[in-house]
């Protein structure tokens, strides 16, 4: 939008210039467009995450590496993340039961124990091969349409890109907001005005709760169901 949509023209009315540069300055401040720190932002990883806007098109290659590259490093620490997790929960189930871990697991855990950290730099350095490769893969599929859902094509193909589908989880969740209580809370002051001073608390309560819930739509019973229900 900054080097498309909100450019400049000599054509454009003062208003509309004015308009155009006010937006424009605000999104480079919120969004560091010009800070060093860009690749590793927010909105940045959110939208490598995203597989409509991946391939960071909007932004010049300098900063595409290094976002690329940030986020490989993001995928070694959930690479970590994981085998920590798989390792507990072999753990508990080993515990549980004393036969359920396999030979294979079993022989792992004995060569971690018997080498230490040669045998551990070994393993980080065979998963992060692994992280690289599946990251390869996924910027090597095309970007899906705009209008599909990324949330739905993640649930597709987590089990195909696990350390990035719980990465997506994460950057891609809905924000937190307080926009509904707060809504709640302006309803609770209309409702309370100088001349309503008197209401009772439990009146106050039935009154939002009544114009919060009107707004559903009931279902019309017909002559026949009130029948049956007598």
């Amino acid at each position: 939008m900054v080097n498309t949509t909100l450019r400049v023209e000599g054509s454009d009315l003062s208003a509309v210039r004015a308009f155009k540069n006010t937006v424009r300055q605000q999104l480079e401040t919120r969004f560091k467009l010009d800070s060093d720190d860009l690749p590793s932002s927010i909105p940045v990883v959110a939208c490598m995450l995203d597989p409509r806007f991946k391939h960071l098109k909007f932004i010049p290659d300098s900063k595409r590496e290094s976002a690329y590259s940030h986020l490989d490093t993001l995928l070694l620490d959930e690479s970590e993340t994981l085998s920590v997790t798989d390792v507990g929960v072999e753990t508990c189930e080993t515990e549980q039961t004393g036969k359920d871990i396999g030979k294979k697991a079993r022989l792992e855990l004995d060569f971690a124990e018997l080498f230490g950290t040669h045998f551990e730099s070994g393993q980080n350095k065979a998963r992060g091969s692994t992280a690289t490769e599946e990251a390869r893969q996924y910027f090597l599929l095309p970007q899906i349409p705009t209008l599909d859902n990324p949330l739905q094509w993640w649930a597709r193909n987590e089990r195909r890109f696990p350390r990035l589908a719980r990465l997506s989880k994460t950057y891609l969740a809905i924000p937190a907001t307080s926009t509904p209580s707060e809504r709640i809370f302006s309803l609770a002051g209309n409702t309370i005005t100088r001349q309503r001073a008197s209401l009772h608390p439990a009146h106050v309560d039935e009154l939002i709760f009544l114009h919060e819930n009107t707004k559903s739509k009931t279902k019309k019973v017909t002559e026949e169901e009130e029948r049956d229900s007598e």
